[in-house]
């Protein structure tokens, strides 16, 4: 009868150890900020194992020039690249420059990005801040597979349109509450009156059709993760774009 109540505490043992060794491979250290100082910083002049980078038809790269490289090379794309630290609060920028491919793309910042560390990403969380080289943005969220549109592309002229043209991003993170920027200047979204509907902008009257456009993100699926980069082709591959200069502030 010990024998086998001592074998029934070591399997227990066992399906516990099995258990926190699982649960402990999503723990993270979750960098501390401080009111305008900076947190982090990526000129990608140098330690380019800070970041998690890919070879092959969706590259990305630190190039010897000191920026880190997106290829796309393939259609319907979303490749990114991500920094190792965990952050929950934070104000980050980056500089991005599209160098190649169709207007017809989209690049920016992903962020509270919870890898489940498997090889697909597909099933990975996080939130996508994104510009395109035609003169739109939008704001998109991505909870255990399910992506879903934010805010769809609205166009402005905050936007610097073109290749070879460079736009700076900003997301402003501080508990739930999100907010964006192009080159210095706030952006709104267009959310939906109905949680569960589809974020529509009427380009031709400027309206957000059954929504708002509001002035900041209210979402709380997401509550820390790494940040990073991405860029994404539609219908037509070779999007290239330059990244350089991320910049992690502790929100005022």
């Amino acid at each position: 009868m010990r024998r086998l109540l001592l074998l029934i505490g070591l399997a227990l043992l066992l399906a516990l150890a099995v258990w926190l060794n699982r649960q402990s491979a999503q723990w993270h250290y979750i960098m501390p900020v401080e009111a305008g100082k900076v947190a982090y910083l990526a000129t990608f002049d140098a330690f380019p194992e800070d970041w998690n980078l890919a070879q092959g038809r969706l590259k990305s790269d630190i190039l010897p020039e000191g920026v880190l490289r997106m290829d796309v090379g393939g259609v319907n794309s979303l490749p990114f690249a991500e920094a190792h630290p965990f952050f929950a609060d934070f104000d980050a920028r980056v500089q991005a420059t599209p160098v190649g491919g169709p207007l017809n793309n989209g690049y920016g910042m992903i962020f509270r990005l919870q890898n489940k560390g498997n090889a697909s990403p597909d099933d990975d969380d996080f939130y996508l801040f994104m510009v395109s080289s035609d003169g739109y943005y939008q704001v998109v969220r991505s909870v255990n597979g399910n992506s879903r549109e934010l805010s769809t592309w609205v166009p402005s002229p905050a936007v610097v349109q073109g290749v070879g043209v460079m736009n700076t991003l900003r997301v402003v993170a501080k508990g739930a509450h999100f907010r964006f920027f192009v080159n210095g200047q706030a952006v709104q979204l267009c959310l939906p009156d109905e949680p569960t509907a589809r974020s529509t902008y009427n380009e031709r009257t400027r309206e957000c059709l059954g929504g708002k456009m509001v002035d900041e993100l209210v979402d709380d699926s997401i509550a820390n993760g790494q940040i990073g980069v991405a860029a994404q082709t539609f219908d037509e591959m070779g999007v290239v774009v330059d990244f350089d200069n991320l910049v992690v502030y502790g929100p005022e």
